[in-house]
């Protein structure tokens, strides 16, 4: 069995008409109110200045700086490989572009596979498994 719901206006109580869920927040607080269209209309037009010279807000949360990459770990393994290496790494900052570049490089060698020796099959007679 289906429920249908009906929203009143919670201004004044009555209008069922075109009644429509407001979301906003407030100091920190989150709201919501059932309005008419006329109530909307008017909550629109007391907000329009206010609207008007606010800015949305950002997500919560730290950004990264642009370019940078996501602080997975890699570039400490970078700075170890290169010093293991021999290669001069700054202690902070940015991994420079070429250090990325040869341990990607190095990494992509160490993980080619080996060339994989032909097998020697066995004569038929020496085959324990044919004629099974």
């Amino acid at each position: 069995m289906a429920e249908k719901v009906i929203l009143v206006d919670d201004l004044d109580g009555q209008s069922t008409a075109g009644v429509e869920r407001v979301a906003f927040a407030w100091k920190g607080k989150e709201y919501e109110i059932d309005l008419s269209a006329a109530h909307v209309e008017e909550y629109d037009k007391l907000l329009g200045p206010l609207l008007a010279a606010a800015r949305p807000r950002q997500a919560a949360g730290r950004k990264r700086a642009a370019g940078r990459p996501k602080a997975d770990g890699t570039d400490q393994r970078i700075r170890a490989w290169a010093k293991k290496a021999g290669r001069e790494v700054p202690r902070s900052g940015p991994v420079p572009q070429d250090l990325r570049d040869a341990y990607t490089a190095h990494n992509a060698a160490q993980e080619a596979p080996a060339a994989v020796p032909a097998q020697q099959v066995p004569a038929a007679h020496e085959n324990p498994y044919i004629g099974r």
